[in-house]
């Protein structure tokens, strides 16, 4: 008596295909969850460094801010301390008044493919409510700057993020309380929905 061993080639296709098959379904919902998980990752991370601004500001007696920027299209923010007594600037940044406390973070490596701003066309609504947002993507006054004072308030400010694809992330500071809160909104929803930090 004889028995055999192993697929047949019909067997062994037939596996091939329904694997095949099982990719074809998960891979897109695949890449929908990690830009999810993406900008709930720079949220976090964000609302880590401006928490570690605000500690700094506090313990050094001296402003601290985060600046939001873009370079050839790819968008960073740095951490950056008052160097004399006037708060943080950009124009003092530039000129080295103003130091960084460490290096540039690249937003795309938190987040693949996000930027700073509202792309055009998405019409995303206000979070604070009436309207929609304008493109800019930041509301931080005229400096793009998520500022903490020495007495641990902040200026009040929204920085937008979106993925280039159906998702956008708002981090938001409250100025009196120093309060941080990141929003996300997806392309279809109505409102801005709260990431646990």
């Amino acid at each position: 008596m004889t028995t055999q061993r192993g697929f047949s080639l019909i067997e062994t296709m037939a596996v091939l295909a329904m694997v095949g098959l099982a990719l074809a379904v998960a891979l897109p919902n695949l890449g929908e969850f990690q830009r999810k998980s993406d900008l709930v990752r720079l949220a976090r991370q964000i609302a880590a460094d401006a928490l570690r601004c605000r500690m700094e500001a506090l313990t050094s007696c001296r402003n601290v801010g985060l600046v939001f920027g873009d370079v050839d299209e790819r968008s960073y923010y740095v951490m950056v301390a008052d160097g004399d007594d006037d708060g943080v600037s950009r124009a003092d940044f530039i000129r080295g008044v103003d130091k960084a406390l460490g290096p540039k973070v690249w937003v795309h490596f938190l987040s693949r493919g996000a930027r700073l701003g509202v792309p055009s066309g998405w019409k995303v609504p206000d979070p604070s409510g009436g309207g929609t947002l304008d493109e800019r993507g930041l509301r931080v006054g005229s400096s793009g700057i998520m500022s903490f004072s020495r007495t641990g308030g902040a200026t009040p400010s929204s920085v937008y993020f979106n993925d280039g694809w159906e998702r956008m992330l708002v981090v938001r500071v409250n100025g009196d309380l120093g309060r941080i809160r990141a929003l996300q909104w997806c392309r279809g929803w109505k409102e801005w929905r709260e990431i646990t930090l």
